[in-house]
């Protein structure tokens, strides 16, 4: 059996125009303001306000998360993983609760989300590790055939195991310089780009 891992926050979850709705909501940000998440992210920074990009983070991955959808295509692809008897794992960089800010429970929050979006069946485990290097290592404990992310900081870690191929999630075209035999754009070519080997 094939093992995949996929990591959660913008590879499952899309957060398109979530940042920017519960920065409106709140007050804090103009509706002016583009709707991205790196364009919310520069109107906090630019102003010296980091601490409240990281209350807002707290408020997305928290209450907010409810207004993300799972990515065009994911459904369908993780059904069709499934009929070709992969073995499907979650496995995400995630705090229990946020540094600044209400005290929620992301972890919770996050399984909600999976269960309420039909997603849950598909896992045969969900992994939340509070450090990045808990993540790379949790990704060698299972020892993986396929890893798939958004962030090239996970699969060009130093101690990403070798026998795990790497697939970089990039629907925004943001990481060009990543080897394209292994970038994608769309969850659609993710089954069909495994099953290749």
């Amino acid at each position: 059996m094939i093992r995949v891992g996929i990591d959660f926050d913008n590879t499952i979850v899309n957060y398109q125009g979530v940042f920017h709705k519960a920065a409106v909501d709140l007050g804090w940000l103009p509706e002016s303001v583009g709707t991205s998440k790196q364009e919310v992210k520069h109107y906090f920074i630019d102003r010296n306000e980091e601490s409240r990009w990281t209350e807002l983070q707290g408020v997305v991955y928290g209450k907010a998360i409810r207004h993300a959808k799972p990515f065009e295509g994911l459904t369908q692809s993780l059904v069709q993983m499934k009929t070709d008897n992969m073995l499907l794992f979650v496995i995400s960089h995630k705090t229990q609760y946020p540094i600044i800010g209400d005290k929620l429970d992301f972890h919770a929050a996050a399984r909600l989300w999976l269960a309420t979006n039909g997603l849950e069946r598909c896992f045969d485990q969900v992994y939340f590790c509070p450090e990045k290097d808990e993540k790379v290592q949790q990704i060698a404990d299972l020892h993986l055939d396929w890893f798939i992310d958004d962030l090239p900081s996970i699969l060009e870690h130093d101690d990403f195991p070798e026998h795990t191929k790497g697939v970089l999630f990039d629907p925004d075209d943001h990481h060009q310089t990543f080897s394209s035999a292994r970038r994608v754009s769309h969850w659609s070519d993710i089954p069909h780009l495994i099953r290749g080997g």
